[in-house]
């Protein structure tokens, strides 16, 4: 057996409803956590696809250059955020919490950026 391994790949393969999905990386708006199944938010589709991992299982997967955890449930992708309140953030239509305890970490990638 051979061990394969990908460069740093742009998409990663999700379980979902007994199939396994593609989802690039860079369609990802950003994933909610509820309990042991996240819910990941793509763009361009209606409903988000759901998983039975962990939210910090998943975020393993998740190029920290390009994903932050804003709140206990959710991690968000830094490309597609439109707007950013005090306490939220804007992506398209949907809207995430920011958590306290994420608040300075998050503020501070934003200030590095702008």
């Amino acid at each position: 057996m051979s061990n394969v391994t990908l460069p740093n790949p742009d998409f990663v393969f999700v379980k979902s409803e007994y199939k396994i999905v593609k989802i690039k990386l860079d369609d990802i708006l950003f994933c909610k956590g509820m309990k042991d199944y996240i819910q990941i938010y793509v763009n361009g589709k209606s409903q988000p696809v759901m998983t039975l991992k962990s939210l910090n299982e998943f975020s393993t997967k998740l190029p920290s250059q390009k994903f932050i955890r804003v709140h206990r449930s959710y991690i968000v992708s830094l490309l597609h955020i439109d707007t950013i309140s005090k306490n939220e953030i804007f992506l398209g239509k949907q809207i995430v919490p920011i958590g306290n305890i994420f608040k300075s970490d998050f503020f501070t990638i934003v200030e590095m950026n702008s």
